[in-house]
C-alpha cells in the first residue's frame, strides 16, 4: 500500500469514528497521527506530515496537543506564519498547558510583526515550563529586535545553561554580545558554538560577521566560505563574500536582502555595518555614510563602520576626515596592518603635507608592524648563479585593473629559460581575458587570498623564491605583513603603488630616471633603482577604439576631461580648474569616474565645485562603464587635466593611447610625477609644469591653440608606438637584466647601489 492511500485511510477512519471514540481511544489515534506524521517528515513528505499532525489535533489530551505543536512547527517550517497562528489556538481552546504551543504561537507572530503578541506567547510558554531553552531563547531574540542586547544576552544564556548546545540560542548570543559592543567575547562565543555545531552554516556566517566587522576581513572571508562547504546554498554567505568583492553583480541582491532583515529584524549595529559595507560597495556613498553614522552612534567604536566612513569621507576628498575615523578605528584595534595602510595611503592625496610628513606616515607603519618574526635560511642563495632565476609576484589585481595591463605583456615575455614567474593571487574568481593571459604566461599559479600572512610566508620560503615582488603596497589585498617575515632572501616592491612602502624589510623599489631623478627630494625606505626608460609598460587593450578626430571642431567648444578618482579632485585642484574654464569661454568639464553613477554622490561633488565659484553648467558627470566604452568616451574629450599631488598612471597612458594630450603639474614625489614621466618617454615634457600657476597657463594656451591640438590628436598615438612605453619585450629584458643584478649583489653579500641615496633623516644625496 502507498504511503498516500495509508494516510487517506487513516484520515478516513479519523472522518467516521472519532466522535464515537472514547477518550482514550481518541488520544492513542493522535498519537498514531503524530507518530506517522513524523515519519512522513523524516522522509521529507511535508505536505502529508502537515495532514497527519492536524489530524492528530482532533484527539484529547497531551498528543493532541502535541499534535497541534509539531504542526504549527510543520506550518511554520513552510513560512504559513498565519495556519501556524491558527493551529496554535485551536490546540490552546482545549488545552492551554503545552509550552511548546505557546512557544510555536510566539514564533508565528514573531513572524508575522506581532511583537507584543509574540513576548506574551513566548512569557506563557516560560511559565508554564521554566526550563524551556527554545522559549527563553525566542525571547532573547525578541530582545534582540527590540534593540535590548543586555536583556536578550541574559536570555540567551538562561537557555544555554538549560540546554548547552541549543543552537539558536548560541546565535543570539553572539548576537547580543556583538550588539553590546564586546566582541572578543562575541568572537570567543562563535568559536564555542562552531565547536558544538561545526556543519552549522548560521554559525560561520555569524562568526564571519563578527570578524568582519571588527576589521578582520581576510579571516572573516574564511568563515564565509566555510559555510558555503556546510551549506552551499547559504544565501547570506554568499552575498557577505558579494559585498566583500565588491561583485555588482550580487550587490544588488545583498542590499535587498539586508533591508528585508533591517525591516523584519530591526536596525541592529550589525546589521546596519553590513549595509553600509554593501552601500559603498554598490557606490551609495551617501547612503553609507547615513547607515554609518547610525552605527556610530549606537557604538562608537564599531571597527567596521569606522573604517566604512573613512572610505565614504574620501571619496569626497575629505581625506582628513577620512585618516580621523581610520585613526579611530586603530585605537580600538591596534594590531591591524590594512587599518594603517589606508592612513598611509590617504596621505598621498593630501596637499597640504610636505613629502617628509606623507613619507613619515608610511615609516609609522614599519615602526608599528615591522618585527620579523622568523629567522629563515636561504639554502638557494648558495646556487651561486644557477638559473633560472625563481621571481614572485603579489598581487590581488591580476586582472582588468591598472596592474594587470601594466604587466601582462612583461610576463608573456619573460625569458622562461633564465626566469621562472610564480605569481601568489588575492582574486576570488578566474578572473578575465587579463587574468588568463597573465596566468598562462606563469610558470606558477598559487591562489593565496583565503591563507594567512605566516602561511604565506611559509609557502613563499618553502617554493624558494629569489626574489618577491610587491604589486600592491599599501593598497587594497596588500600582503606587507608577510614581506615584513622576509620569506625571500631578495624582495622589491614595484608598479603597484606610488610612494615608498616605509618598508626596510623590502629592499628595492623600482622606478625610473623621469619618476624619480637624482636630486628630486624624494624619500625611500628602500633603495631606489631605476629601469632605463619607465617604471610603467603599457599594453593597450585589443578593442581599443581608433582615435576619433578633435571633438571641439565639431562641437565649437573646448571640452577638458578628468577620468581619474574623484578621491584625487581635493580643493586645489577644483580650484586651478576654476580658473581654467573661466579663461576658456564656453569650454566644458567632463569627469568621469566609478562613483559617479550615484547621484548623491554627483550633487556632492556639485556642491563642491560649486563652493569655488564653478558654473555647474559646464560640468559634465558620468558613472562607470565598461573599458571599451570608457576608451571611447576619450573621443568627447580635447584636452585631459591631470589631478595633483596625485597624478595619473594608468588613465595619463590610456588618454594619450587615445590621443588626448594630458597636461601635469610636475611634483616631487612618485605620485606626482608618474605623468611627468610618460610625457617624457613620449617626447611631450613641456606639457608638464611645476607649479599650479604656470599648469593653469599652459592648459589655457594649449587650448587656444587648436591648429596644435590636432596635429597632438592626430601624432600621439603613433609617439606612444615608437616609445618605451609600448616596447613590452625590451622592457622586460631591461627588467630580468636589473633583477639579475639584484640576484648577483645578494650573492655577494651587497645590496645595489642607488641613483639616489636617502638618508632617515630625510637629507639627500645624489652618487
Amino acid at each position: 500500500m502507498r504511503v498516500y492511500q495509508l494516510v487517506i485511510l487513516f484520515s478516513t477512519f479519523n472522518n467516521i469514528s472519532m466522535l464515537s471514540l472514547n477518550v482514550v481511544w481518541r488520544a492513542l489515534v493522535a498519537r498514531i497521527w503524530v507518530l506517522l506524521g513524523q515519519w512522513l517528515g523524516h522522509k521529507g513528505l511535508h505536505d502529508l506530515a502537515i495532514s497527519c499532525f492536524r489530524n492528530g489535533t482532533g484527539g484529547n489530551g497531551r498528543p493532541a496537543a502535541e499534535a497541534g505543536f509539531l504542526l504549527a512547527k510543520a506550518l511554520l517550517d513552510r513560512d504559513r506564519n498565519q495556519d501556524a497562528v491558527e493551529a496554535c489556538l485551536q490546540v490552546i481552546e482545549k488545552d492551554e498547558g503545552h509550552a511548546g504551543v505557546w512557544c510555536a504561537l510566539g514564533a508565528a507572530y514573531r513572524r508575522l510583526a506581532k511583537m507584543e503578541l509574540a513576548k506574551n506567547a513566548y512569557e506563557k510558554a516560560i511559565l508554564l515550563d521554566s526550563g524551556y531553552a527554545q522559549a527563553w531563547s525566542n525571547l532573547g531574540e525578541w530582545f534582540l529586535v527590540k534593540g535590548n542586547a543586555q536583556d536578550a544576552l541574559a536570555r540567551c544564556e538562561r537557555a544555554l545553561v538549560l540546554n548547552p548546545r541549543l543552537l539558536e540560542a548560541s546565535n543570539n548570543r553572539v548576537a547580543a554580545l556583538y550588539e553590546l559592543g564586546r566582541f572578543a567575547d562575541a568572537e570567543e562565543a562563535a568559536r564555542r558554538a562552531i565547536e558544538l555545531h561545526p556543519t552549522e552554516a548560521a554559525l560561520h556566517v555569524n562568526m564571519g560577521n563578527v570578524l568582519l566587522h571588527t576589521g578582520k576581513a581576510r579571516q572573516a572571508v574564511k568563515s564565509f566560505q566555510r559555510a558555503l562547504e556546510c551549506n552551499s546554498a547559504c544565501l547570506e554567505a554568499h552575498l557577505n563574500l558579494a559585498t566583500l568583492f565588491g561583485e555588482r553583480h550580487h550587490l544588488g541582491e545583498s542590499l535587498l536582502f539586508l533591508e528585508r532583515e533591517i525591516a523584519i529584524k530591526g536596525e541592529s549595529a550589525q546589521r546596519l555595518a553590513a549595509l553600509a559595507l554593501a552601500q559603498q560597495a554598490k557606490g551609495d556613498m551617501a547612503g553609507a555614510e547615513e547607515s554609518c553614522s547610525k552605527v556610530l552612534k549606537m557604538q562608537p567604536g564599531n571597527v567596521s563602520a569606522l573604517i566604512t566612513m573613512a572610505g565614504c569621507l574620501s571619496a569626497r576628498a575629505d581625506h582628513r576626515g577620512a585618516n580621523a575615523m581610520q585613526e579611530k578605528a586603530l585605537v580600538i584595534n591596534p594590531d591591524m596592518p590594512s587599518i594603517y595602510s589606508n592612513i598611509a595611503f590617504n596621505s598621498t592625496y593630501m596637499p597640504e603635507l610636505s613629502s617628509a610628513q606623507v613619507y613619515d606616515f608610511h615609516r609609522e607603519w614599519a615602526r608599528r608592524f615591522e618585527r620579523t618574526e622568523k629567522s629563515r635560511s636561504f639554502e638557494n642563495s648558495a646556487r651561486k648563479g644557477k638559473q633560472p632565476l625563481r621571481i614572485g609576484y603579489v598581487s590581488g589585481d591580476f586582472g582588468t585593473h591598472p596592474v594587470g595591463f601594466l604587466l601582462r605583456d612583461v610576463i608573456c615575455h619573460h625569458d622562461s629559460r633564465s626566469f621562472e614567474i610564480h605569481c601568489f593571487s588575492m582574486m576570488r574568481s578566474e578572473g578575465d581575458e587579463i587574468t588568463q593571459a597573465i596566468r598562462g604566461s606563469a610558470s606558477a599559479w598559487h591562489d593565496v587570498l583565503l591563507t594567512s600572512d605566516d602561511e604565506l610566508a611559509d609557502l613563499v620560503h618553502e617554493t624558494g623564491i629569489d626574489i618577491l615582488v610587491d604589486l600592491s603596497g599599501h593598497t587594497a589585498y596588500n600582503r606587507l605583513p608577510t614581506f615584513v617575515m622576509k620569506p625571500a632572501p631578495v624582495q622589491v616592491t614595484w608598479i603597484g603603488y606610488f610612494h615608498s612602502t616605509g618598508l626596510e624589510s623590502i629592499d628595492y623599489f623600482i622606478t625610473d630616471p623621469s619618476t624619480s631623478p637624482a636630486g628630486c627630494g624624494q624619500l625611500f625606505s628602500e633603495t631606489p633603482v631605476w629601469l632605463p626608460h619607465s617604471r610603467f609598460c603599457y599594453s593597450p587593450p585589443s578593442y581599443s577604439p581608433d582615435v576619433a578626430p578633435l571633438p571641439c571642431l565639431n562641437t565649437g567648444y573646448v571640452t577638458f576631461g578628468c577620468f581619474n578618482r574623484i578621491e584625487k579632485l581635493v580643493d586645489p585642484v577644483i580650484a586651478a580648474w576654476k580658473c581654467v574654464l573661466d579663461m576658456v569661454p564656453g569650454s566644458r568639464l567632463l569627469l568621469k569616474a566609478g562613483h559617479l553613477n550615484n547621484e548623491r554622490v554627483c550633487d556632492e561633488l556639485r556642491s563642491r565645485f560649486l563652493a569655488h565659484g564653478f558654473d555647474i553648467e559646464r560640468l559634465v558627470l558620468r558613472g562607470p562603464s565598461s573599458h571599451p566604452l570608457m576608451l571611447s568616451e576619450y573621443s568627447e574629450v580635447d584636452i585631459a587635466l591631470d589631478p595633483f599631488p596625485f597624478n595619473g598612471g594608468m588613465t595619463t597612458l590610456e588618454a594619450l593611447w587615445m590621443g588626448v594630450p594630458v597636461v601635469t603639474v610636475a611634483g616631487s614625489d612618485v605620485v606626482s610625477r608618474q605623468t611627468i614621466s610618460a610625457l617624457k618617454n613620449i617626447g611631450l615634457s613641456e606639457l608638464a609644469y611645476p607649479d599650479v600657476k604656470s599648469y593653469v597657463r599652459g592648459v589655457v594656451e594649449l587650448a587656444h591653440d587648436l591648429t596644435r591640438l590636432s596635429c597632438l590628436r592626430k601624432g600621439l598615438r603613433d609617439r606612444m608606438k615608437a616609445s618605451p612605453l609600448l616596447q613590452s619585450e625590451l622592457f622586460a629584458r631591461d627588467l630580468e637584466l636589473l633583477y639579475q643584478r639584484m640576484w648577483d649583489a645578494h650573492l655577494r653579500g651587497e645590496k645595489l647601489p642607488s641613483d639616489i641615496v636617502v638618508r632617515e633623516n630625510h637629507a639627500l644625496e645624489t652618487e
